[in-house]
C-alpha cells in the first residue's frame, strides 16, 4: 500500500475558506434572512460553540477531500474543484435533499444550503488540489 502525503496546514486553510463561504453565505448581505425564514429560527439561537461543531465539520470535510485528491493524484485546481463537485454531487447534495423528500422541507431550503456546499466544495477542492 502506497502511502499517502496530505498537507495538513492546506486541510486548515480550506477549512478556514469553508467557514468564511459560509459566514458570508448565510450572512445579512447574502441569504442569511431568507434562510432564517425557511428555516425557523432565530441568529441569537446560534452561539460559540456552533462555530466550534462548524470549523471541525470543516476540518473533516477537507481532510477527506484531501484524502481523495492524494489518492487521485490530483495536482491541478480544476482536477480538485472536479473532485470536490463528484464528491458534492455524491454524497452532500444527495443526503440534504432527503430533508425535501422526507421531512417536505422547502426545495428552496434544499437550494440554500446545498448551494452553499457546492461552493464550498469547490472552493476546497481547488485549493488542496494546487
Amino acid at each position: 500500500m502506497c502511502q499517502i502525503q496530505i498537507d495538513l496546514a492546506t486541510v486548515v486553510i480550506a477549512a478556514l475558506l469553508n467557514m468564511v463561504i459560509c459566514f458570508l453565505w448565510y450572512s445579512k448581505w447574502l441569504f442569511g434572512p431568507i434562510w432564517m425564514k425557511l428555516q425557523k429560527v432565530k441568529m441569537e439561537e446560534h452561539n460559540k460553540m456552533s462555530l466550534l461543531y462548524g470549523f471541525i465539520t470543516s476540518l473533516v470535510i477537507a481532510y477527506f477531500l484531501a484524502f481523495f485528491e492524494a489518492s487521485l493524484g490530483v495536482t491541478t485546481v480544476t482536477d480538485g474543484m472536479f473532485v470536490g463537485f463528484c464528491l458534492w454531487l455524491g454524497f452532500a447534495a444527495t443526503t440534504q435533499i432527503s430533508s425535501v423528500i422526507w421531512c417536505k422541507a422547502p426545495f428552496q431550503l434544499f437550494a440554500l444550503d446545498t448551494g452553499c456546499k457546492l461552493l464550498s466544495f469547490l472552493v476546497m477542492g481547488g485549493v488542496i488540489g494546487a
